[in-house]
């Protein structure tokens, strides 16, 4: 299991987010503790990158960009954007 840290920008940008928004990327603070890996690598040519993002919400509404440090088993959300 991964720990995941949200830097005090990303919890600031959740309070002004709807509360489906904030449900969906609930789901996905859980796929990050337990699976961080199965996300989208950002770099194409190095699939093994640890930096990752994954599509979320009903209609994928929303994209979060995180880093995995592997050797802490922590994953850190950089950037999310919800689109309404």
């Amino acid at each position: 299991m991964y720990a995941v840290e949200l830097l005090p920008e990303m919890r600031e940008q959740l309070e002004d987010l709807s509360v489906s928004a904030v449900a969906s990327f609930t789901e996905v603070l859980v796929m990050l503790e337990v699976g961080p890996w199965s996300g989208d690598s950002l770099n194409r040519e190095r699939p093994e990158n640890n930096m990752r993002s994954v599509a979320f919400g009903p209609e994928r509404q929303g994209l979060v960009v995180y880093l995995i440090l592997e050797d802490q088993r922590r994953v850190i959300p950089l950037s999310l954007t919800w689109i309404e």
